[in-house]
């Protein structure tokens, strides 16, 4: 029960802050920028792809290109997600 207590006395002002926050938008200077860094992660995710073609499949190098394609993918989906949020109408 404790537990519990715990975690909403955390939450409670996260979620408050994000209601209260619904409409706040970034700034055209914002977008831009985080919209360049996505392009930019995709982009060494292509970087790493190609080199997958290099590399037989299983070396140490296949194993750490194919984590940066990974790596790169899943931040470049999670800024993704905050440009559709806060940028739509930029």
């Amino acid at each position: 029960m404790r537990i519990l207590v715990f975690i909403a006395a955390i939450m409670a002002p996260t979620i408050s802050h994000a209601v209260y926050h619904e409409n706040d938008q970034f700034s055209k200077e914002d977008c831009k920028e985080l919209y360049e860094g996505i392009m930019f992660l995709l982009s060494e995710a292509d970087k790493s792809w190609e080199a997958l073609e290099t590399n037989p499949e299983g070396t140490t190098a296949f194993i750490e290109h194919t984590m940066r394609i990974q790596w790169a993918v899943d931040v470049a989906g999670n800024y993704t997600t905050i440009y559709d949020t806060f940028c739509e109408d930029k």
